[in-house]
Order: C-alpha cells, then sequence, then structure tokens
C-alpha cells in the first residue's frame, strides 16, 4: 500500500498517521473515525449552503428555460421540479436536525442525486436545448458537483466522476449522437476538467488532513504543557499563568507554612547508593502528599530532604495553622513507618512560620514565599 508519512514521529505512533496516497485514508481507522468526526460540524454548515444554492441554480435555469429557449418537454420541467424540491428538501432537513454521522451519507446521496438529474436532463430535453445544454457542459457541471467545495472527499469525487464520464460517452454516442473528432476533442476537455479539479480535491484533502494532525500534535502537547504546570503550581496559579499572567504576587494577611527534613540526612547519604537514597526518599514524599492531599493543602516543593507545605495558600483559611499541625503530626507519625536499607528508622525536624505570607511565581515555574512572623518547632533537632 502506497503511504506518506505525515509528521516525524517514532515508527510505532507514525504507523497509525500513514495516508493511503490513492484514497488519503489513515491507516489507523480509529484515527480516520476521529478525523470524520473532527468535520461534521463544517461539512453540516457547508451542506446546508450548497443544498440552498443547488436549488437557486436548478431555479434559475428552469426560469432560462421558460423564459428564453421555450423547450416543450414536459418531463424536462417536471425533472427540474423535482430537483429544486429535493434540494429544498434537503435544506429544511439540515435545520431541523443536529449534526451526526448521518451528514456524510446526507452529502453522498445528495450529489448522486443531482448528478443523476443533470444526466436526466440530457435524456428529457428536446432537439431545441441542445445548443444551450450541450453533453459537454453538462459534464464539467457535473465534475464540479463531484469535488464542490471539499465536502466529498477525494475518493468520493473520483468515484462520482468515472460515472460521470461515462455517462458523456453515452450521451454523446447513444442520446445525442455526435462526430468521433468532437467526441475526441470533448473527451478531451472533460478529462483535463477531472484532472484540474481533481487534483485540487487531492491536494486539498490530504493538506486537510495533515493539518489536522498537526493540530492534534498541538494539543497533545498543549496538555502535556499544562499538566506539567499543575504539577509543579497550585491549580489557581497555573490557569492565571496559562491565561497569560506574566507576573503574579499575592499576599496573604494569615498563613502558615511547614518545613519538614529528614534529620541526619547527611551522614545517610553517605552510606546509601544513589538508588537507595532516592527511593528511600521517594517513599517518604509520597507518604507526605496522600497526607497533604487529604488535608487539602498545597505542596510547594523538595529540595533534596527538605519538604515544604503551604496552608492558607493560595486560597486563604482561618484554620490555616491548625490544619498544618494536625498534618505535622501525622508526618511525625508517618516517618516511622520508613525504613532506611539496613532497617533503621528515620525521624525528621519540623519547622513551622505563621503570619503574613507575600507568594509569588519567580522566572517560569518557581515557587517563591518570604514569610514574615512566629515560628514554632516540633520534633528533634540534631543541631545540624
Amino acid at each position: 500500500m502506497a503511504v506518506f508519512r505525515s509528521s516525524a514521529l517514532p515508527v510505532g505512533k507514525q504507523a497509525g498517521r500513514d495516508v493511503n496516497v490513492w484514497t488519503l485514508r489513515f491507516a489507523d481507522s480509529n484515527l480516520e473515525r476521529q478525523y470524520r468526526d473532527s468535520k461534521l460540524l463544517f461539512l453540516f454548515a457547508a451542506t446546508r449552503t450548497i443544498y440552498a444554492l443547488a436549488a437557486g441554480i436548478w431555479a434559475v435555469f428552469t426560469l432560462l428555460n421558460e423564459f428564453a429557449i421555450h423547450d416543450p418537454s414536459a418531463s424536462l420541467l417536471a425533472l427540474r421540479i423535482v430537483a429544486i424540491l429535493g434540494n429544498i428538501a434537503a435544506f429544511v432537513v439540515t435545520l431541523a436536525m443536529r449534526p451526526g454521522r448521518w451528514v456524510e451519507v446526507g452529502i453522498s446521496a445528495m450529489a448522486a442525486f443531482n448528478l443523476f438529474c443533470l444526466s436526466l436532463v440530457l435524456a428529457s430535453m428536446s432537439p431545441v436545448s441542445l445548443p444551450y445544454y450541450t453533453p459537454l457542459s453538462n459534464a464539467i457541471v457535473q465534475v464540479l458537483c463531484c469535488y464542490s467545495f471539499g465536502v466529498i472527499s477525494f475518493a468520493e469525487g473520483t468515484l462520482f466522476a468515472s460515472f460521470v464520464l461515462a455517462g458523456f460517452f453515452a450521451s454523446v454516442t447513444v442520446m445525442w449522437p455526435e462526430p468521433p473528432l468532437k467526441i475526441f476533442f470533448s473527451a478531451t476537455w472533460l478529462c483535463t476538467a477531472i484532472s484540474l479539479v481533481g487534483l485540487g480535491s487531492y491536494l486539498l484533502d490530504r493538506t486537510q488532513r495533515i493539518a489536522w494532525l498537526r493540530q492534534l500534535d498541538l494539543t497533545e502537547a498543549e496538555d502535556r504543557i499544562r499538566a506539567l504546570l499543575h504539577n509543579v503550581l497550585p491549580p489557581s496559579i497555573a490557569a492565571r499563568k496559562l491565561d497569560g499572567e506574566a507576573i503574579i504576587a499575592d499576599d496573604y494577611g494569615e498563613a502558615s507554612l511547614l518545613f519538614a527534613d529528614v534529620v541526619g540526612f547527611t551522614a545517610l547519604s553517605a552510606t546509601m547508593s544513589s538508588t537507595a537514597l532516592v527511593t528511600m526518599l521517594n517513599e517518604l514524599f509520597a507518604r507526605f502528599d496522600r497526607i497533604v492531599a487529604r488535608r487539602g493543602l498545597e505542596k510547594i516543593k523538595t529540595i533534596g530532604d527538605c519538604y515544604m507545605v503551604a496552608s492558607g495558600v493560595p486560597h486563604a483559611r482561618d484554620d490555616h495553622l491548625q490544619v498544618l499541625m494536625s498534618v505535622a503530626l501525622e508526618i511525625l507519625d508517618e516517618v516511622t513507618k520508613v525504613r532506611t536499607p539496613d532497617g533503621g528508622t528515620l525521624a525528621v525536624r519540623i519547622g513551622m512560620h505563621s503570619g503574613p505570607v507575600t507568594a509569588g511565581v519567580i522566572g517560569r515555574v518557581q515557587i517563591h514565599l518570604r514569610c514574615l512572623g512566629r515560628y514554632r518547632q516540633c520534633g528533634e533537632p540534631d543541631g545540624e
């Protein structure tokens, strides 16, 4: 299967994004379905316009026939009235229904309906209309319908165009026979029109798919950036940064901060491998994280063995100090459950600040807190 690559992605991810060169369909059926779903609103609005335009065009040619050509064929008039009413009915349906997968079926069905009616025009008109409705002009209009406004995919449009070409040869050889040389030149003109319009449709369809993939990649990247930002900033602050607020500095009249670090960490780390040290800290801080999350407080950062938590920031609360004291007691209890690689126990030293706080974002994602007020400490300091 001939494919073209849409982006420079890892092979495993790229495989599903390969697009068939001929049908312009994604190799991944789920991706193809997502792409088609993303176009439904556009298709819905475009087809509504096309139905109204088609009804108007049929009405114009009906009036031209009645007041200029005077073709006596009753079947031709009836055919045009049916075409006008059919397109009006389709337009009304789009007003009454909501966008859905039915839009794709409706587009193809109405395209086939109009192509069929245009073919019957040649079969139902009388010779008086032939100079004004030549098989070639009729077929070129049909080709335009096949690839109309990008609402029909390139593959579907090409399928319709093949029927138009077959109908053209039937009209110039059976219904309205023409000299071989004229047929040759008319067929050449028609094939030229099909090639040019088809190429435009192909490039448009291909470009839309690649642009959609680029938008998909951009959305995924934005989601990853947003998730990363929420990992390092409180949700309310992250939202303000995403909204473009460059400088964030808020004052809080009353808030409390907690700092916890491992007693004797420097000496302990000298006796442990890097992997064991990181594993131990990860287990310890994961337990702290669960306590902080359960209490609805805000973890600010960790630096080495130091763990920092804020209460009353960024959302003010009257019980900021009481809640943080409870967290401190839970941390002291939780730390006894973590063991060093040799089976020893850990202890933490906890310091707390309570009072006015200025909180802000320095640089891109770092948190800066300036604490003023009283200092409280619990735990057993070792003089480090």
